[in-house]
Parts: structure tokens; C-alpha cells; sequence
């Protein structure tokens, strides 16, 4: 509680919209788990559960009570014979991390779920605990508001420009004023736009420190559906084609994930435009087959979000920009960011502040792309 409390001076953030309304956050599923594949991704969500659940005494105050709705709940892989050897692996890593993970045979995940199909399934886990989701908006609202309280400066507008001078140039919004500012440290936390602020620092750099940022934008279509006779509280199950579902309220939410990444530009600018096709030809088969119940649903809304996907690895970067010393990264989070971001965004201040980080993340550092040393997180959604 403590860390989270001190004052700060001569901070400043630089965002296009403080309201959150069409962020990526604001956007997304909102849920944190603990079954990932390497010990560093646990053990940023085990402390972020534990920010997540002490948020009123961390960020509220009696006139000012934080409150992220978080409903505890547990995600639910599945792996058919082909998978099951990688699930396997990375139950054996959550469990040495402390994780209280269980383990199914398909026969046993059908007395636990009579509803679903489980024929293919060798290997399921679930966790009995320090999983669930929340109020996306909420959190970033709290932030925001706590960080005002304790003298954080927040400017509305975009970077467009560094200067060699530890300069950057910021377009005021609405007006498009024009303002530079000088600065000690600077750090690229601009999610999907991270690789275009990137490049606008490689413009004022010689070509032997010029660093390309493997982040690119991806579009995650969701969709809420209703099904009359549907089952009640289905957790946040992934089935191995690449259908995710859970239950939202009465209704559900699903969208398709099958760890492929766009590459066509025109596509990528799609964010607004909800193709309903992508329900009917690559979700509702599978998640027919999976849950029988849902081939009679019915498409009720749906919204587009997007990921800071991370084409190298799929795993966070985070640390020294590779070059610049006074330049740090948080990016290419591939859509658990959210999650992880009570923690990470602690650990990268105590790195810039020349303190121990409360997780080490050292395997995070942006280094391991100059280097072509990968740090795969395989449980990507």
C-alpha cells in the first residue's frame, strides 16, 4: 500500500483520452488468470490479484472508495492428444509457482460439466482460486484518479515528435496546439501505437541505434450471445480451436483466438466494424460442438477491441529502451496487459528509480530482440 501512496513530482502523461472510452483497455475482457506458461507472467498476476482485492485500501479513500465489481472465477483449458503434452508442461510450471491448479481427464470434466462435449479432451485444468474478472474502466478511472491525487500531470494529446535534445513535441486535443517539452526519462507505454512512437524516436537517431519494436495492433472481435436453455456460469473456457467463451450476466460473451496474428494493414484499420461472419463460419461450429445447447443462439451485440500483440514472442517487453538509456519500454503485453499492470508498471518504476523490481523481469527486457533470444509465453489467447 505503501509503494502505491508516494507522492510524485515532475511526472507527466501524455494521453489522447482520459475518459478511457475507446481504449484497448476499456475494450477487453478485463480477466487476470495465473495459468500462463513462465514463472514471471504467474507471479505478475499473483501480486496483481492481490492489488485487485486490497484496491479500496490501496487507491480508495473514505470519500473516494475504489470499487473493479471483481467476481472470482476460473479459466478452463482444454487439450485434445496433440496439446495435451504443452498443457501438461505448463501445469507442471504454475504448480511449482504455487498455483492451485486442478486436472481433469475428459471423463471428469464431463461429470463437472455434463453440458459439454469431452470425447477429444486427454487434459483440462482449471484453478480453485486467484482467478476472475473486472470492470475494465473502473480500474483505469482509479489510476487515473489516484495518480492525479498524489501530483502526476496529465496533458491531453499525442506524441508526434522527439527532438535530440531529450525534447518531445505533444499536439494538444482538441485544439492541435503545439507544445514542447524537455525531459529526463521517457517511457513508451503507448500500447498499440508503440511501434509509431518508436519510429518517431529512431527519425532522430543515427542508424547504429535505430531499434525496430516488434508490436503491432490486432483486432479481437466479441459478440454476446444469448441461448435460451444455456447453461449457467460456464467459467472462461478455451477450446482448442480457438473459441472463447464465458458467461456475462444472463447472456455470454465469445470471441475467436487461435494465437495467429494479422498482417493486412487495410484490416487492421477495421476496428470500428463488427463482421458478424466471424461468429458464424469460425465460432458457432465449435462452440456448437463443444456445448451442444449453443447451435440454437442468437448474436445480441458486439464490439471490437484490439491487442498490443508482441510478433516476436508474444510476451511483454519491458526495461531500457536497447540504445537510449533515458528511454523506457512497457509494451507487446499480447493481451493480458490489464492483468499484469498493478504489478508491471511498479516493477518498471523501481527499475528506472535503481531499485530491486518486486518481480524479476529481467527476461523481459527488450534486449532479448537485439539478441534474437525469444521468451515465449505459450498460453497467449
Amino acid at each position: 500500500k505503501q509503494w502505491y501512496q508516494r507522492r510524485v513530482r515532475g511526472i507527466t502523461v501524455v494521453e489522447p483520452d482520459p475518459s478511457y472510452a475507446r481504449s484497448a483497455t476499456a475494450l477487453s475482457w478485463a480477466s487476470i488468470r495465473e495459468q500462463f506458461s513462465l514463472p514471471e507472467n504467474i507471479a505478475l498476476s499473483q501480486h496483481s490479484i492481490r492489488f485487485l482485492r486490497d484496491i479500496n485500501n490501496i487507491l480508495g479513500s473514505p470519500e473516494n472508495p475504489v470499487d473493479v465489481n471483481f467476481k472470482d472465477g476460473s479459466y478452463l483449458f482444454l487439450a485434445t492428444s496433440e496439446t495435451a503434452p504443452i498443457l501438461a508442461e505448463n501445469i507442471a510450471v504454475q504448480k511449482a509457482a504455487g498455483v492451485h491448479v486442478n486436472t481433469y481427464t475428459g471423463d471428469e470434466l464431463r461429470e463437472k460439466y455434463p453440458y459439454m462435449t469431452t470425447e477429444d479432451i486427454v487434459l483440462a485444468s482449471d484453478v480453485s482460486q486467484n482467478e476472475g474478472w473486472f470492470d475494465p474502466w473502473l480500474l483505469l478511472s482509479a489510476f487515473r484518479d489516484k495518480v492525479k491525487e498524489l501530483g502526476v500531470d496529465i496533458v491531453r494529446g499525442r506524441v508526434v515528435g522527439f527532438g535530440g535534445d531529450r525534447s518531445l513535441q505533444v499536439d494538444q486535443i482538441p485544439d492541435g496546439r503545439s507544445t514542447l517539452y524537455h525531459y529526463g526519462q521517457f517511457v513508451n507505454a503507448t500500447g498499440i501505437h508503440a511501434a509509431f512512437t518508436n519510429e518517431l524516436l529512431n527519425r532522430v537517431l543515427p542508424i547504429d541505434q535505430q531499434f525496430t519494436l516488434p508490436v503491432t495492433p490486432q483486432k479481437r472481435q466479441t459478440f454476446t450471445i444469448a441461448c435460451r436453455d444455456g447453461p449457467k456460469n460456464v467459467p472462461l473456457l478455451l477450446c482448442p480451436l480457438g473459441t472463447v467463451i464465458r458467461s456475462e450476466g444472463p447472456n455470454y460473451i465469445v470471441q475467436h483466438s487461435d494465437g495467429s496474428f494479422e498482417t493486412d494493414e487495410q484490416k487492421l484499420k477495421d476496428f470500428g466494424d463488427v463482421d458478424d461472419s466471424v461468429f458464424t463460419e469460425q465460432i458457432w461450429e465449435n462452440l456448437a460442438y463443444r456445448m451442444p445447447v449453443f447451435e440454437a443462439t442468437k448474436i445480441l451485440s458486439g464490439w471490437v477491441g484490439y491487442y498490443e500483440y508482441n510478433t516476436f514472442d508474444q510476451n511483454a517487453l519491458v526495461g531500457n529502451h536497447p540504445t537510449v538509456p533515458h528511454h523506457y519500454n512497457i509494451n507487446g503485453f499480447s493481451g493480458h496487459g490489464i492483468q499484469q499492470a498493478p504489478t508491471v508498471g511498479r516493477c518498471l518504476a523501481e527499475i528506472m528509480c535503481g531499485e530491486d523490481p518486486v518481480v524479476d523481469i529481467s527476461n523481459f527486457s527488450l534486449q532479448r530482440v537485439v539478441d534474437n533470444r525469444p521468451y515465449k509465453e505459450r498460453n497467449i489467447l
